[in-house]
């Protein structure tokens, strides 16, 4: 890239190039950070007046709320972004609530509560209860402990019948 020196910017802001030269370094201008330091500090104060006197007062403001960069730091921007998030939200939480009650109404309007406050009873007739399959292992664990409760019961006895013979 081609950077322009001091003498070149002077020349571009005093107006003495063709217009052809203008152009091109106008567009450099607005890519080139380099180049845009040297053009801003041949910026002079009384310049600076005649600009304050040209651009409104609320021109900073007005520039950053139009700018999508600074439009991430302005708080009124962010809160009116806010603000549209939550009524977007509001509207589609109003529309499933609305949708939900509609259904509901529907199937009561044709009945279908009715008809399955019918169809329970109907439904518990139908079931058939069958007998319960014994638990095997179940079965087995309980005789085991069963026979074991009673060896140790007739151990107990025994003991207490012999202390009771001495």
């Amino acid at each position: 890239m081609k950077h322009y020196d001091y003498i070149e910017w002077l020349l571009y802001k005093n107006e003495m190039l063709s217009k052809e030269k203008s152009e091109e370094m106008k567009e450099h201008l607005y890519g080139c950070d380099t180049c845009m330091e040297i053009f801003l500090s041949l910026i002079d104060e009384n310049e600076e007046e005649t600009a304050g006197e040209i651009i409104s007062d609320d021109f900073t403001s007005k520039v950053l709320n139009n700018t999508p960069k600074a439009n991430k730091r302005n708080p009124e921007v962010k809160q009116n972004k806010q603000n549209k998030q939550n009524r977007k939200t509001f509207y589609y939480q109003f529309g499933y609530y609305a949708a939900v009650a509609s259904v509901t109404i529907i199937l009561t309007l044709s009945g279908l509560y009715t008809n399955l406050v019918d169809a329970v009873p109907k439904l518990t007739d139908s079931i058939q209860i069958t007998e319960e399959s014994s638990n095997l292992i179940a079965d087995l664990s309980n005789s085991i402990v069963n026979s074991t409760s009673g060896f140790l019961f007739s151990i107990e006895n025994f003991d207490r019948n012999n202390g009771r013979n001495e």
